[in-house]
Order: C-alpha cells, then sequence, then structure tokens
C-alpha cells in the first residue's frame, strides 16, 4: 500500500526530518524483508496505519530533535552559528564590496545597525550580537518559499544532512543489527543464498557511506550555502 506522505507532511518536514528517519530504519526494514516476508507483507499494511496514527510524525520528530542536540558542537566547531560567521568583517567567504553592501541594507530593513571592523574586533560579542539579529531577521523575512525558493531549498538541504548526522549513531547501530539478524540464523545450517549475500555487500556499503560521507564537513558544506543564500536574499 503506497503512502502520500506529502498528505502528512510540508515538503520540509518530509525531506529534512522523515526522510533520515526512513533511512534510519532502512537496513531493519530490509533485513525483514528478506528473512520475514510475511511479516513484511503485514508491516507494509501497518505502516499505512502509522502514518494515520502519527508514528511517521513521531520519526521526524526524533529526527529532529537529535539534529538540533547536535547543532550547537557544529557551531562551535565552525565558529558560530553560519549566518552570523559570514556576515562579520573578518570572514573572507563574501566578497567585501557585496559583504559592506549587505550590512547596509540589513540596517535599513531591520533598523538595527551597522558594525564596523573596529567595533568587531574590540567587541566581537556585541558584534556577533547584531549579526545574529540579522540572521533572526532574514529567516522571518525570507519564510515564504515561493518568493525565496534557492533559500528554502538550501535549507531544506542543510536541515536534512544535520538531522542525518544526529542520528547517524543510530543509522549504525540499525545496519549492524540487520547484519547480525542475517547472518546468524544461517550459522547453523552454513548456508546462505545469494540475495542474502548481496544484502549484506549493501549493507557494508551503506555503513561506509555513512562513516565516510555523513560527517561535519559534510553538513558545513550546505550550512554555508543556506547561509549565503539567506544574506543574499537581502538583495
Amino acid at each position: 500500500m503506497m503512502i502520500d506522505m506529502g498528505k502528512y507532511f510540508d515538503p520540509y518536514e518530509r525531506k529534512a526530518r522523515l526522510y533520515p528517519g526512513l533511512i534510519c530504519l532502512f537496513p531493519i526494514l530490509v533485513t525483514v524483508s528478506i528473512n520475514y516476508p510475511k511479516v513484511y507483507s503485514t508491516l507494509s499494511g501497518f505502516v499505512a496505519l502509522a502514518a494515520a496514527v502519527g508514528i511517521l510524525q513521531l520519526i521526524s520528530h526524533l529526527a529532529r530533535d537529535r539534529g538540533k542536540r547536535l547543532e550547537p558542537s557544529l557551531y562551535e566547531t565552525w565558529g558560530g552559528m553560519p549566518s552570523v560567521v559570514i556576515l562579520r568583517h573578518r570572514d573572507s567567504m563574501l566578497p567585501r564590496a557585496a559583504k559592506l553592501k549587505y550590512h547596509h541594507s540589513l540596517e535599513k530593513e531591520s533598523g538595527i545597525k551597522a558594525t564596523t571592523p573596529e567595533m568587531e574586533e574590540g567587541h566581537p560579542g556585541e558584534s556577533d550580537d547584531i549579526y545574529t539579529s540579522w540572521s533572526d531577521f532574514l529567516r522571518t523575512r525570507s519564510r515564504d518559499m515561493k518568493k525565496y525558493p534557492l533559500v528554502y531549498k538550501e535549507l531544506i538541504n542543510y536541515g536534512f544532512r544535520r538531522n542525518l548526522l544526529g542520528i547517524k549513531p543510530y543509522c549504525l547501530y540499525s545496519v549492524i543489527a540487520s547484519i547480525i539478524l542475517i547472518i546468524a540464523p544461517r550459522l547453523s545450517i552454513q548456508e546462505v543464498s545469494e540475495i542474502q549475500v548481496a544484502v549484506v555487500v549493501c549493507m557494508v556499503i551503506y555503513m561506509m557511506i555513512l562513516t565516510l560521507v555523513v560527517t561535519r564537513e559534510w553538513v558545513r558544506t550546505v550550512a554555508f550555502a543556506y547561509a549565503k543564500s539567506l544574506v543574499e536574499s537581502i538583495n
């Protein structure tokens, strides 16, 4: 039974929160479908019911909570919130001329006085408070996904990667448990089917991708892309 998840979730909720949770559950679902096909057939109907009673909503919230819990340590690693970092005079991600233009526009639009390089150097905390206020102003201003599609797209990318990194340990537990569930029952009879071998190989690849690709740097790339699109939305 196919589920129209668009009926239960908006695009951000579905792509940034629900998908990481389903990726985490994927190894277990594949293992059940291979080892226990009758159970999987029953579960297929159950999943449709689960969507109706909110289980999928719970999965998305768990992924979101793990991602948000990870966020402060990410900011610490990156030197601050990305949208704050790129607004600093001392940061070089944005061209200086463009940055001064954004500062002027943000001062005019938000009513919050802009900083100077000298102020930032002498009072970095106060300057970051201004950049944080500007960031909050921009997020509120750019919530219309139709008017600011690039900002919304980058926000979804960031949310997906952050949340997947947040639940990465559970994904690894899931894939390890799946490999054990596939291999352990076959050890006594010393017989493994080609399908089971192929699934185990896929599980190992899944584990390698999680370990080598889903990293803080992987999240950082889209975090700063989102921050850049957010600041540029003032144009």
